[in-house]
């Protein structure tokens, strides 16, 4: 029960600090282009990550050459591809569709769950997933439907729904990282070799668009995803879902559009409404209703 409820606690932080990403892809979005913004981020992490993870790469070195398949695959899922597809839709797509589609992922990873590992879908757990769907529904209409119905999906809206099924399939596959493997190893190795991968597109991100500049607001916004949304959410993520899967750890990354509306309350002085108050609401009760067991259940 104790690492269960680490477990909790170290999805939950995780969502909390990746609630933050959203206002700072609101706040640099036109200074810096998806891929660069996307490379620096993990090169900060890697630098951060990597005095802490030194010594475990050297332990863990013949292990990751042995999976190196894998390995990669996990650094183009969760390095590579996901924020960057973030960062691009925000280009074309509005907040309200991004709020919608993101989060899909833990149902991504319900579905993949269920078709690749037989893991079953119980009635509390369904019931859980549809309150918080309802609640998310609740929380980025603000309540009126009229929003909702007039919904136009831009090509942007693809961007978004490949980012969520990169996060869902990364969420999905670190449950098969090899055993003897150190969190810190592996996250170290996926942060390199994840950045290597952005390389190509970020050369000719250069090549063809103008030069950033390098203003405090755009420093501030990639030090904040590269230490906070990279290097610290990942690490307690990759343990979260060690703990209590990747399925119990998805339910509790719904709660991702409540925080950002608080972070955008607190950072950016968006009022709150009563429809966010329902909506969070809905969402924590039903996380709490998908993620509790009852004492027949076996643990």
């Amino acid at each position: 029960m104790r690492e269960t409820a680490a477990g909790y606690g170290m999805a939950l932080l995780a969502t909390i600090i990746w609630s933050g990403n959203f206002v700072v892809a609101r706040a640099v979005a036109d200074m810096i282009p998806p891929w660069q913004c996307n490379f620096w981020r993990w090169v900060i992490a890697f630098v951060v990550c990597l005095p802490f993870a030194w010594r475990h790469l050297r332990q863990d070195f013949p292990l990751l050459r042995r999976h190196w398949r894998y390995v990669s695959l996990m650094a183009l899922l969760g390095v590579s591809f996901m924020n960057t597809f973030f960062y691009k839709a925000g280009q074309t797509t509005p907040s309200l569709n991004m709020a919608l589609i993101a989060p899909t992922a833990p149902v991504i990873i319900l579905l993949l769950s269920r078709i690749i590992y037989g893991d079953p879908i119980s009635p509390r757990r369904l019931l859980g997933m549809c309150v918080v769907m309802a609640g998310i529904v609740v929380l980025v209409s603000r309540g009126d439907w009229q929003r909702l119905a007039s919904l136009s999906f831009a090509g942007g809206d693809l961007w978004s729904l490949g980012g969520a099924l990169s996060f869902g399939l990364y969420s999905l596959f670190i449950r098969s990282r090899p055993a003897g493997l150190s969190t810190l190893g592996f996250s170290a190795a996926t942060f390199g070799l994840g950045s290597l991968f952005c390389l190509p597109a970020v050369i000719g991100e250069m090549w063809l668009l103008p030069p950033v500049v390098w203003s405090g607001e755009v420093l501030t916004g990639v030090l904040y995803a590269g230490i906070g949304c990279s290097f610290v959410s990942f690490s307690l993520w990759t343990r979260a879902i060690a703990c209590i899967g990747p399925v119990r750890a998805g339910i509790v990354y719904y709660s991702l559009p409540l925080y950002a509306a608080l972070a955008a309350w607190l950072v950016l002085g968006e009022a709150v409404i009563a429809a966010q108050v329902v909506g969070g609401l809905l969402i924590v009760g039903g996380i709490v209703t998908a993620t509790l067991q009852t004492r027949r259940t076996p643990s």
